[in-house]
């Protein structure tokens, strides 16, 4: 395993235990060894969005979508995170577009 899937891991298995503040730095960490790894973005969003800090969920949900366009779990993330805002005509398109993604 590599060392930044180790941390990855550690992160993901803090992020279980409700350990939430350690698992925000994990998935940073993992974010600044590889920019490229999506789930740590997703990771990072869901702890953002535990610690109702949606705005850092939303802007980081964003960065996995930028990386992995064609997944659909970070667009049905974006719209459970817009959807918590009110924000629900941005929420169903994100929504739609998941969707759209899942029937490929």
């Amino acid at each position: 395993m590599s060392e930044v899937a180790a941390i990855y891991k550690e992160a993901f298995g803090a992020f279980t235990r409700g350990e939430l503040e350690e698992a925000v730095g994990g998935f940073q960490k993992v974010i600044e060894a590889d920019s490229g790894f999506s789930l740590a973005y997703q990771g990072l969003a869901e702890t953002f969005a535990r610690l109702d800090r949606l705005d850092e969920a939303i802007e980081t949900i964003k960065k996995a979508i930028e990386v992995e366009p064609d997944e659909s779990l970070y667009h049905t993330s974006l719209s459970r995170f817009l959807q918590r805002q009110g924000r629900i005509p941005e929420a169903e398109e994100a929504a739609t577009v998941a969707a759209r993604l899942q029937s490929r």
